[in-house]
C-alpha cells in the first residue's frame, strides 16, 4: 500500500516539475516580441532597443531551462533508474499538444474549454499511463 502511495505522489511531483520546465523552454522558443505602433521614431528606437534586451534575456533563461531541464532527467536516472527518467520525460513529452495550443492561442487549457481532438486524448491517455512505468520504477526495478 505504500509502495501504491509514493506512487501516485512521485508521479504528482514529476507532473507538476516537468509540466514547468516544458513549459519555460517551449515558451521561450515561440516567443514573439510585441508589435507596437510608436508615435514617434525616438519611442520607436527605444522601444527596438528594449525588446533586443528582452529577446537576449528570453534566450538566456530558455537556455538555462533547457539545461535545467536536462539535469532533471539526468539526476532521476542517475539517483534511481532509467525507468523514472524515461516516465519523467514522457510525461514532459504528453504536454506539448496542449502547451504548443496554449501558446499559440494564448488562451490557457481547461477541460472545459479545451481542445477535442486524438491527439489531446492520446496525450491524457499517455500522462495516466505513466503511473504503472513510475509504480514499476519505485517498487519493483
Amino acid at each position: 500500500m505504500f509502495c501504491i502511495l509514493k506512487s501516485i505522489v512521485a508521479w504528482g511531483v514529476l507532473s507538476f516539475v516537468g509540466t514547468n520546465l516544458i513549459g519555460f523552454v517551449v515558451r521561450g522558443i515561440f516567443w514573439q516580441p510585441p508589435h507596437v505602433e510608436t508615435p514617434d521614431e525616438r519611442t520607436a528606437e527605444l522601444f527596438r532597443h528594449e525588446t533586443r534586451r528582452a529577446g537576449i534575456g528570453n534566450l538566456a533563461i530558455t537556455l538555462l531551462t533547457i539545461l535545467a531541464a536536462a539535469a532533471y532527467l539526468f539526476a532521476l536516472f542517475h539517483f534511481w533508474n532509467v525507468w523514472l527518467a524515461v516516465a519523467a520525460a514522457i510525461l514532459m513529452i504528453s504536454r506539448l499538444p496542449d502547451l504548443s495550443r496554449e501558446v499559440r492561442t494564448g488562451q490557457r487549457y481547461t477541460r472545459r474549454h479545451g481542445p477535442k481532438g486524438s491527439l489531446y486524448t492520446a496525450a491524457g491517455f499517455v500522462t495516466w499511463a505513466t503511473l504503472p512505468l513510475i509504480w514499476y520504477s519505485l517498487c519493483k526495478a
